[in-house]
């Protein structure tokens, strides 16, 4: 045993000798390598847009767009145009031809997204003349001071666009195109009408430029010539740029980020830096990211990035290189960046056979731009895109034809009733082969991977159209199904149009980059950065935001049920804003799981405020005793009634006090194909008799409508109790005692609830309503927030052909449709045993305010992208939230009028059971629905006594208090707050413009 406890520790000293010796050559080797860099940073000056504005503010505009508007047509139009309004121009165009256009914008109101515009050319009717225009705009990080969280990791800064115009050609809102759009114009008068689909702005001036004067690029030899008295003479000091200190970029979505390798610089191993230009935000069509350098001496130059592109497998990505604002020649139009994979390369830009490009650069300013572009695979694109429509059309027309049912012993003479699908399908697939090896014989053989879908869906069309008398059964095959034939065309097609490449460095300089970049050794590196992580493990006992992190106890402590990214967001606003106007520190604390707050309650672990937890939560806390009703608080009524819907609190509510408030809400609206509901000529309902109507025709298609108890195999109260509401039943009586669910009413809901399944023969499973919406078998339904996040960033197929309406409803005897659906989603709330109350409700003031709630949802999306999309509960807020366009938010807003949440009850859990079990028994089952109501009612009531009597409210099987049920939110303040309660309404009337539904 000795011998073995020796050799032991003689394997650990060895294992400590040589993991020193590796730390030792790995840290030189690094720090070598970082010095060779550093000193090149260091003597190129920092030249952000902060400082080169100060002295001249109208800079970016002339470098970038100057030599292009010189040799325009200027038109000062001078117009306004707000959102959802639509503008007529009248341009007297000196020369017939086909032109882009540049317009000069500024914005009228604070943003987050880029502008779209709806663009027609001399009254149009064609819809493939109405051009769908997204805007470039100008922003830029103040760099002038670096941000930190409490760990030390550096801070994405916030991203400003200057308060002034900014030049933007009109690009393609598709992100297909690598060119901005090309009009036609005729000679002389041309209407040009021009509807803004988002943000209010103002255009002072169009410039028409005539495509040729930008497309008649000179080749890379005969630029080559202009400046052939220079040479690559070395004499000039390099100069590196990190490249996430951009000069400016034209897009929101682009973000600069920490990356933690030792790879790229800044970087340190236990703190993060921001290093890089995020690959994951750089990949759309038409984005620009812009450099300022300033060169001492006139000369050519070479240019070089340091890059990483591993997203698109074996295939490069594209951009178009700019100085100036011009492409220098051909070969910088659309420059080919390789697959790296997971290494950041040195990349200098040069030909095929790799000669480097030279760039003449004279003494003094200049700014390079590089800019995505689809390169090689628009064509590629436009091809798919044509494609799926096709194939989408072809699975429509066959399933006019069978509708529903296939009989499986039948056979069709396909060609007597859609003479031309075999040869359209032939086509296709004969054009597939082409497109793929016309891309395989540029990229090579290691591209066959990336593009194999193309191959394989011409395969699986020429087996299918082996049987042309059983084409009708292969309509999932084709175009409907999660592996059809358009849904790998799809996919591709939204990979290709991607181009991401994250950007660590860029390096202009002339004689050989290795001359002055130290090579690294890859291996000591590696040894060096694990051993040191190691090390650090050891002794850094502290998760970032972890609740058992010890904190200063005058901190207010805050428990958030988000992920990081929000985290430390909320934090950095935080800590700019509330503590430096109020002087309280706030702690933030990502919790590990929501439902243990009972149990961290009943510990006596808790903090001073929980925030974002689902809305059902802070009642089974309250009931405990565990919360503060926050109705306690004198400004309470006053700050809810003109921020958010109050009707969201009712879950929340326990006899006469409230004890949380809404943070986020959710939204049920009806999703619909605009496509595919024009084409079948079926109106869009509005009444649940107008679905019913609408059901046979969508069903003799094949298709169906959609509603969210389908996705659930528990029927939970978000989509059953909307049918209640719409009907005005209750689930439980006034006294909370019993159940009402066998009120006539009620039993009216529940024929409603039932009868759609099994007379009308809605669909009673659907795997996923987002997938049967994208191919088209379920072309209409009701949907919420998260699908129409989901819609907007990944239908990619669907682009602009859906739309949404208010959730249809019941129409009264007087007329009016009852759309009631629920809204609740995360709520907050301040724990009993805080010795911050006050505090705390200031902090969640602050946080719930219309200022703070714009804030935060712009720096998400500025931050992480679109899918980061913030559902404010604050009305104000989202009424100037720019995500969404104005048609799409006055839907919204129509149907948050009709909100009504299911006040919770100490039993209510086994009256959600129960009602989902009365629609199986019905609807699966078959059983009656009067009989099946009876049983549940026996049950529902069995427990909520047993639960009352738990709580107090039942003592020795008699009622000692009343449990108050409330119908709504009105109910409740009218019952609690007597006259007080005018003031709260009428608030909430004013909230909503006057109209307020109950």
């Amino acid at each position: 045993m000795k011998k073995v406890l020796i050799l032991f520790f003689a394997i650990f000293i060895i294992f400590i000798a040589i993991s020193f010796i590796l730390y030792l050559f790995g840290s030189s080797e690094y720090s070598k390598y970082k010095s060779s860099i550093e000193r090149f940073l260091i003597s190129q000056k920092t030249f952000d847009y902060v400082t080169l504005s100060k002295h001249n503010k109208n800079l970016f505009n002339q470098m970038r767009y100057g030599k292009i508007i010189s040799n325009s047509f200027n038109f000062p139009v001078s117009i306004s145009i707000k959102n959802g309004e639509e503008k007529t121009l009248e341009l007297d165009i000196p020369e017939e031809g086909n032109y882009y256009i540049i317009a000069s914008i500024r914005s009228l109101n604070p943003v987050t997204t880029n502008g779209s515009l709806e663009v027609s050319i001399n009254n149009s009717e064609d819809n493939s003349k109405i051009y769908q225009v997204f805007l470039d705009t100008f922003l830029y990080y103040d760099f002038s001071q670096k941000l930190y969280d409490r760990y030390g990791n550096e801070i994405t800064p916030e991203q400003f666009m200057p308060n002034q115009e900014t030049l933007s050609f009109f690009k393609d809102a598709k992100r297909i195109s690598s060119k901005p759009l090309i009009f036609n114009l005729k000679y002389g008068n041309n209407t040009i009408k021009i509807k803004n689909l988002k943000q209010d702005i103002y255009i002072s001036n169009l410039f028409l430029i005539k495509v040729e004067k930008i497309e008649n690029v000179q080749s890379y030899s005969e630029y080559l010539k202009t400046f052939n008295k220079y040479n690559d003479s070395a004499n000039s000091i390099p100069i590196a740029i990190e490249a996430e200190r951009i000069f400016g970029k034209s897009d929101f979505l682009v973000s600069i980020i920490n990356t933690q390798t030792s790879d790229v610089t800044p970087y340190e191993p236990l703190k993060r830096k921001i290093n890089v230009i995020d690959q994951n935000t750089y990949k759309q069509s038409g984005q620009e990211v812009h450099w300022y350098v300033d060169i001492q001496t006139p000369g050519l130059y070479k240019i070089a990035f340091r890059y990483q592109q591993s997203l698109n497998r074996g295939v490069p990505v594209f951009r178009r290189i700019y100085v100036d604002g011009e492409v220098p020649f051909k070969e910088f139009d659309n420059y080919a960046f390789e697959y790296t994979g997971y290494k950041w390369v040195d990349k200098v830009l040069s030909d095929s056979k790799g000669n480097p490009y030279f760039v003449y650069l004279d003494k003094g300013p200049h700014l390079i731009t590089l800019e995505v572009t689809t390169g090689l695979f628009e064509q590629t694109i436009v091809y798919l895109q044509d494609t799926i429509k096709k194939l989408q059309r072809i699975g429509l027309d066959l399933r006019k034809l069978v509708g529903n049912n296939l009989d499986p012993n039948r056979t069709w003479d396909i060609q007597k009733y859609l003479p031309n699908v075999l040869s359209d399908l032939q086509e296709i697939s004969k054009n597939l082969r082409k497109e793929y090896n016309r891309i395989i014989s540029i990229v090579g053989e290691k591209g066959v991977p990336y593009v194999s879908d193309m191959i394989v869906s011409a395969e699986l069309i020429d087996k299918i159209i082996e049987k042309p008398e059983r084409l009708p059964f292969f309509i999932d095959e084709i175009s409907e199904g999660s592996s059809s034939i358009a849904q790998r065309l799809s996919e591709l097609s939204m990979r290709l149009k991607e181009q991401p490449m994250g950007i660590d460095k860029m390096f202009v300089f002339q004689g050989d980059l290795k001359n002055y970049i130290k090579p690294v050794n890859s291996f000591l590196v590696a040894a060096y950065e694990e051993i040191y992580k190691l090390w650090l493990s050891l002794f850094n006992k502290n998760e970032a935001y972890s609740v058992y992190e010890k904190v200063d106890p005058r901190s207010l402590k805050v428990w958030i049920n988000r992920p990081v990214q929000y985290v430390e967001t909320l934090q950095y606003l935080i800590d700019t804003d509330f503590t430096r106007k109020t002087g309280i520190n706030v702690v933030l604390s990502i919790m590990p799981n929501e439902q243990k707050l009972i149990l961290a309650s009943s510990a006596g672990n808790t903090p001073d405020v929980a925030m974002s937890i689902s809305n059902w939560i802070p009642f089974e806390l309250a009931i405990r005793n565990a919360l503060y009703p926050i109705s306690n608080f004198p400004d309470f009524y006053e700050f809810v009634s003109k921020n958010i819907n109050m009707e969201t609190l009712l879950p929340m509510v326990i006899d006469d006090k409230i004890y949380g408030i809404t943070e986020t809400q959710n939204f049920y609206v009806l999703f619909y194909r605009k496509d595919i509901m024009n084409i079948l000529g079926i109106p869009i309902p509005d009444t649940w008799d107008d679905v019913k109507k609408i059901l046979p025709e969508l069903q003799r298609r094949g298709m169906n409508f959609f509603i969210p108890m389908a996705e659930q195999t528990t029927k939970y109260f978000n989509t059953t109790a909307p049918f209640f509401f719409q009907n005005n039943a209750r689930l439980y009586t006034e006294d909370g005692l019993k159940t009402a669910i066998n009120e006539e009413n009620s039993v009216k809901a529940f024929e409603l609830m039932t009868e759609l399944f099994s007379i009308y023969g809605i669909p009673e499973q659907v795997a996923s309503f987002y997938n049967s919406f994208r191919y088209g078998r379920i072309p209409i339904g009701i949907g919420d927030f998260g699908l129409y996040v989901t819609l907007s960033n990944a239908a990619d197929e669907i682009y602009g052909l859906w739309a949404i309406a208010p959730s249809p409803g019941v129409k009264t005897p007087d007329g009016k449709v009852l759309r009631y659906q629920v809204a609740g989603d995360r709520a907050d709330v301040i724990f009993a045993n805080s010795d911050k109350k006050e505090k705390a409700w200031l902090f969640l003031k602050w946080w719930l305010s219309k200022e703070t709630q714009i804030k935060f949802a712009r720096a998400l999306v500025n931050r992480y992208g679109p899918t980061y999309l913030w559902n404010t509960s604050n009305i104000q807020a989202f009424k100037e939230l720019d995500f969404f366009s104005e048609e799409e938010k006055k839907v919204i807003l129509e149907q948050w009028r009709w909100i009504r949440e299911v006040q919770r009850h100490p039993g209510g859990y086994m009256t959600e059971r129960e009602i989902s079990n009365i629609w199986n028994r019905v609807v699966i089952e078959g059983y009656p629905l009067r009989s099946s109501i009876d049983r549940s009612v026996i049950t529902i009531n069995r427990e909520l006594e047993r639960k009352l009597t738990e709580f107090g409210y039942i003592v020795n099987g008699k009622p000692v208090k009343t449990y108050k049920m409330y119908t709504n939110i009105d109910e409740f303040l009218v019952k609690n707050l007597g006259e007080a309660a005018n003031e709260y309404l009428e608030n909430q009337r004013l909230l909503w413009g006057g109209t307020y539904e109950k």
